[in-house]
């Protein structure tokens, strides 16, 4: 009874710089801490694992949020600032962006000086109004001239006392805008309500999502496990079956899961094409599958896990003798060669690689060009050669 491994590409791009941070999401053994520009390598023999032997039935994931939260903006507000970039990891009170507040601070000055004025209104329709009831209390007579005047007097109280009504109600209208105005220059800072990774933020040219999204979260409150099949071997997935979960660090560590399903309506070839500037070592087709998780503890976003189906009696192949590498760590020039991006001296280069058989259900090629002290970065587009890189051993 044996284990087969499939090895599945879930890759994490970091920054407008687009140097991929591999340590945080392949080896999971420190934080990252590699500046814009800096490339993460690491040996092609942690790569594939020290003694090596991929068959079927053990798959990679990546630990994912369940639920992705969407922050909208106000289209009637000006936007200030933006705080955060797509992969960044946020907690719950971070701050995402802010709106222009000057315009509402220079209304509220301009409000004080409106209340002022009608303040003032008021205090003279009051003076008003006692000096009338002065003149009122002065007539003595009851002739029909003597009634007429009080009569006419109150008249004009009562106008005054309208008077007065009409500017309390715009006072307190006024004060109400001002309370609003400071509502929006309190809450100018627009904060993150859940803790996730930045998967979008809309600008001229990345457009609001159709629902108006102007910043989207991938939660991590609620996680799950990602994985990717092969048409080849999509018959192993079946839903509701129990899986082991384990470290690729500290393999004595797992988590418990069930298969939630396999998503055979998204064919996730083209996607990593587009992304990652890859070609695809055959034309299977390759689908992901989700893994519901008993508990989280000790997992983090964008963790990488052996996804265990359980045993199997087809025989293990061996790939202790040669040098080997995973498809997706390929890439390809515009003359379809294939090549690796390795660390020469500290910066990013090419090296030219020869293909040799490759093994479908594992993703896993035989290679000459390379060994396994070889020390590579994961493909992106933005690459160029001389960028600095950073290993694991120089972090340490």
């Amino acid at each position: 009874m044996r284990k087969r491994i499939v090895a599945l590409i879930i890759v994490i791009a970091v920054g407008a710089g687009g140097f991929f941070v591999y340590k945080k999401f392949f080896a999971v053994k420190k934080p990252a801490t590699a500046q814009a520009g800096q490339v993460y390598v690491v040996s092609l023999s942690e790569i594939m694992g020290d003694d090596s032997s991929y068959t079927p039935d053990v798959f990679m994931g990546v630990v994912e949020g369940q639920e992705t939260s969407s922050v909208t903006k106000n289209n009637d507000r000006e936007l200030d600032q933006i705080f955060v970039v797509e992969g960044d990891v946020v907690k719950e009170g971070t701050p995402l962006f802010s709106y222009k507040t000057d315009s509402f601070a220079d209304e509220n000055t301009q409000l004080g000086f409106d209340i002022e004025a009608e303040n003032i209104n008021i205090s003279d329709d009051n003076r008003q109004i006692e000096k009338l009831k002065d003149e009122i209390s002065k007539i003595k007579g009851e002739s029909d001239e003597d009634k007429k005047k009080i009569e006419d007097l109150n008249d004009q109280i009562d106008d005054l006392n309208t008077e007065i009504a009409i500017s309390q109600n715009t006072i307190d209208q006024t004060n109400a805008k001002i309370e609003d105005n400071n509502k929006k220059i309190n809450n100018a800072v627009v904060k993150s309500n859940v803790a996730g990774t930045i998967t979008k933020v809309a600008d001229d040219t990345n457009p609001y999502t159709t629902d108006g999204s102007f910043i989207t979260i991938l939660s991590s409150n609620e996680l799950r496990v990602k994985g990717e099949v092969s048409e080849m071997n999509a018959s192993a997935i079946h839903e509701g079956e129990p899986v082991t979960l384990r470290s690729r660090v500290d393999k004595e560590q797992t988590w418990s899961g069930t298969i939630l399903g396999l998503d055979t309506e998204n064919n996730e070839d083209e996607e990593s094409d587009n992304n990652f500037g890859m070609q695809n070592a055959t034309n299977a087709s390759k689908y992901p599958f989700y893994i519901s998780l008993e508990n989280t503890e000790g997992l983090m976003m964008g963790q990488h896990l052996y996804v265990e189906l359980g045993q199997t009696d087809a025989p293990k192949i061996d790939f202790s003798k040669g040098t080997y590498i995973n498809d997706y760590y390929i890439a390809y020039d515009k003359e379809d060669n294939p090549f690796v991006w390795i660390d020469k001296d500290g910066t990013l280069a090419k090296q030219p690689i020869e293909l040799g058989e490759y093994y479908e259900e594992q993703m896993v090629y035989e290679v000459k060009g390379i060994d396994y002290d070889t020390l590579i970065a994961f493909p992106m587009d933005d690459f160029k050669e001389g960028m600095e890189t950073v290993s694991q051993t120089e972090e340490q």
